[in-house]
């Protein structure tokens, strides 16, 4: 990238000084920009540097932000994590007693919109639920809302939605750890924390759905509709159940052995299946996915006339104890791990399943699976989030795998994660 310097020609005006030497009339301050470009995302630096000419002597730098000082330094790394158009000031003053002032305005655009998040969490007992990052260059970063924010996601974070440019974040304890509360509400585009919504009624909720201004969550109960405008919690009667995806106008909530449909607050439709649902996603093609285990099938529901058709496994496909789906998706192709460290695929259009790898073969310390398996449902590429163990979670990875590449692993993310409770890509919120 063409790298390029910010100049700024300095008048006679600006120069603040009793000399009126002939050499000075051409003394000039720039501020060199080793970055390329005065345009970064949240949480990036520009690496700026002072360059003056036809200055002498021992030379003293004051920078500024929006005219609040920052440095004093002949370099400066500029970094926000807010967005934003910032006003970058540079005075320089040399041994003569000589003055001259410049600035450059930089502008910091939204980091998270494109990517993939990681929803941890966290230790229940001494930390709040975290949100990691992994953007489309690969590039983590842990702690994200709390890096934009300076506040804390509630205690056992749970779930996560995207609806309308706004994320929504449900944990189950709210402010204990020093937790903000139940529901978060921040910009999808840049992490900036919008509103926080607590209410008392709800008991350990699992999971969240959004359809515009009404969010379905699923506490011990059953499901409630929380209207985001008058703040109103209303029970859906007849409900009960644990995962939930959006189709329409339609919200799918996972009951035992039958699916609840439900729109406008009301549920309009039951779906029966033979056996215990384990996981539900909406398809690629505005058809559902649904999972049964014991027996195992998986299953493609139309979202209109609520025909199913059911692919019988012989691979179990169960999420264990865990809140997420059993399985993630690209296309007509699912995978999943019945909760441990065989990964399978099942291709629907040729009702194919074959083991796809063991994770333990690429990832040294996975010990524990953890609600982590994720699908890109644009490269394909598969997400599978590891612990080493429950009292040695500190040590992670997210390993990301390309199984038409060789080799596979394409990515391990060490450290990064803490009990996930989930793997969600922003191009499934679309």
């Amino acid at each position: 990238m063409r790298k390029f310097l910010v100049l700024a020609t300095v008048a006679l005006g600006f120069v603040f000084t009793a000399c009126d030497d002939e050499d000075n009339l051409n003394s000039s301050v720039l501020i060199g920009n080793k970055s390329g470009s005065n345009v970064i995302v949240q949480l990036d630096t520009l690496y700026l540097d002072a360059r003056a000419e036809n200055l002498s002597g021992t030379m003293e730098y004051l920078w500024t932000v929006d005219g609040k000082e920052v440095s004093t330094a002949s370099t400066y790394k500029f970094s926000q994590p807010k967005t934003g158009e910032y006003v970058i000031g540079l005075t320089v003053s040399d041994g003569n007693g000589e003055t001259l002032q410049t600035n450059i305005t930089a502008k910091v655009e939204g980091r998270f919109g494109k990517g993939t998040f990681i929803l941890n969490e966290g230790n229940m007992s001494n930390e709040t639920g975290t949100l990691t990052f992994v953007d489309s260059k690969g590039t983590a970063m842990d702690s994200a809302y709390y890096r934009v924010n300076q506040t804390l996601l509630g205690n056992v974070c749970q779930d996560l939605f995207i609806s309308d440019s706004k994320i929504y974040v449900l944990s189950q304890n709210g402010a204990k750890n020093g937790g903000e509360g139940l529901l978060t509400i921040a910009n999808a585009d840049n992490l900036e924390k919008e509103r926080i919504y607590d209410n008392a009624t709800l008991s350990w909720p699992t999971n969240l759905a959004v359809i515009k201004e009404a969010l379905y969550i699923r506490d011990n109960k059953g499901v409630y509709m929380l209207n985001t405008s008058t703040d109103a919690l209303t029970f859906v009667e007849g409900t009960g159940g644990a995962c939930m995806a959006v189709v329409g106008e339609k919200v799918f909530v996972m009951g035992s052995k039958k699916l609840f449909v439900i729109q406008n607050g009301t549920v309009i439709h039951t779906i029966p299946f033979e056996s215990a649902l384990s996981g539900i996603a909406k398809a690629y093609d505005e058809n559902l996915w649904v999972s049964c285990t014991n027996p195992a099938s998986i299953n493609k529901v139309n979202p209109l006339d609520y025909t199913v058709e059911s692919h019988a496994l012989d691979v179990s496909i169960g999420a264990g104890w865990g809140v997420a789906p059993a399985f993630s998706a690209k296309d007509d192709i699912v995978y999943f791990s019945n909760a441990g460290f065989n990964l399978y695929r099942h291709i629907f259009s040729q009702n194919k399943t074959e083991k796809v790898a063991n994770i333990k073969d690429y990832v040294e310390d996975a010990g524990t699976y953890y609600n982590s398996l994720g699908v890109d449902p644009v490269s394909g590429e598969v997400y599978f989030a590891t612990l080493k163990g429950f009292s040695e979670y500190k040590i992670n990875d997210i390993a990301i795998f390309d199984f038409t590449k060789t080799p596979a692993l394409q990515a391990d993310i060490k450290n990064k994660n803490s009990f996930p409770a989930g793997v969600f890509f922003t191009e499934n919120f679309k």
